[in-house]
């Protein structure tokens, strides 16, 4: 979902769509950037796509689920 106004997360960083999902892929693992946890692609995660308004570039931030990804904001972004 791509939000209506992006949320600035601190310097030139805006968080510009959050999306939740599961994909097929049971060997894919990914590390959660709030709780360090490892997050399978076959489960149920959050993803959110962060855009570098400096450098147009956006990358995707996998979490467990909705509470790292808001302790995450809370850290990096006083939100």
């Amino acid at each position: 979902m791509r939000l209506a106004t992006p949320h600035h997360v601190g310097g030139r960083y805006y968080v510009e769509a959050v999306s939740i999902g599961r994909d097929p892929d049971s060997e894919t693992v990914r590390d959660c950037p709030s709780c360090g946890g490892h997050v399978f692609d076959d489960e149920w995660h959050l993803i959110a796509t962060v855009l570098d308004r400096a450098s147009d570039a956006r990358q995707r931030h996998v979490y467990c689920g909705d509470d790292c990804f808001r302790g995450w904001l809370r850290l990096f972004a006083g939100g």
